[in-house]
């Protein structure tokens, strides 16, 4: 039998045969290979274009949010987070919402916004109305959750068809803290406004009573240290009776009266200049009377 290379024919026809079936083999696994690297890129690019859709759509959302004047009031909102306009945007709140107190005419389920479609609603744009208050709900009966239907559509003509859920009571059992804004403000200078208003002064014919005493440098330094000396020495009076119980504040007010007197050489009995002695120590005089008196009656 011919042989070549040690190998007869049939060992070579069976040597081609399984280098033959490895080539398909091979052939199968690259196919494989590229068409699950094909299918990776076609989801890859369905994904991107799926997330630039996302990115580039209208967002609606309704939600209920704090007031700006006060946390105990809130405000229905519907806000357009997404990059374009939301267009014929129909929004129903199921059940209806209704207020503590409803105003006649003045139904808030029966507000346009909730009624009759939005033409459009821009790119951050808002559409806010009060809704009530979480004082004037306490204790009355109303819906707390609502499920929220909206239907609008794009610039492009696709259609988005959104539920979600409004929750009243998702903040029940909350604390918060109090910020004064630029309502607290306006209502700061509203009460002002009503003062002054009522202000004799500021009106077409006010009028104001002015007492006023005018005196001299040396008057003035006369008088305060007249005034100190009479209301220090009232004081010591009146404190006679407790001269063993506190001797230290009877000891003091001592003290405190000689260093004024050592300053102050006319208020030594005697020595005063009648024609500096301001007619308001009177007073003062009047009220060492008391005292005294008082002293005494306790005294007895």
């Amino acid at each position: 039998m011919d042989t070549f290379w040690g190998l007869s024919g049939t060992a070579w026809t069976a040597l081609y045969t399984v280098l033959t079936a490895l080539l398909l083999l091979t052939a199968w696994v690259a196919a494989g290979i590229a068409w699950g690297q094909w299918r990776a890129s076609r989801d890859a690019v369905k994904d991107a274009r799926k997330a630039q859709a996302e990115a580039n759509r209208p967002y609606v959302l309704v939600t209920a949010e704090p007031s700006a004047a006060s946390r105990r009031l809130f405000d229905l909102s519907i806000r357009n987070i997404g990059k374009r306009p939301a267009l014929d945007l129909s929004v129903r709140l199921d059940p209806p919402p209704v207020r503590a107190e409803e105003v006649d005419g003045h139904e808030f389920a029966k507000m346009k916004m909730l009624t009759e479609p939005i033409v459009m609603l821009a790119p951050d744009q808002e559409m806010r109305a009060f809704w009530d208050s979480h004082v004037e709900r306490h204790g009355v009966v109303r819906p707390t959750s609502h499920q929220v239907h909206l239907t609008y559509k794009d610039s492009s003509g696709a259609t988005y068809e959104e539920t979600s859920v409004i929750d009243l009571d998702a903040m029940q059992g909350s604390m918060h803290t109090e910020v004064k804004t630029l309502h607290d403000v306006g209502k700061s200078l509203d009460e002002i406004k009503k003062v002054l208003k009522g202000a004799a002064l500021l009106s077409r014919n006010g009028s104001v009573d002015v007492q006023a005493v005018t005196e001299s440098y040396e008057a003035h330094k006369h008088r305060l240290a007249m005034e100190g000396h009479t209301r220090l020495r009232a004081n010591l009076e009146s404190l006679q009776g407790w001269r063993e119980k506190r001797p230290e504040i009877i000891s003091d007010l001592e003290d405190r009266i000689a260093r004024l007197e050592a300053n102050h050489p006319f208020l030594i009995e005697g020595t005063g200049d009648a024609s500096l002695t301001p007619r308001w120590s009177t007073k003062w005089r009047r009220l060492a009377t008391r005292l005294r008196a008082l002293a005494s009656r306790q005294r007895q």
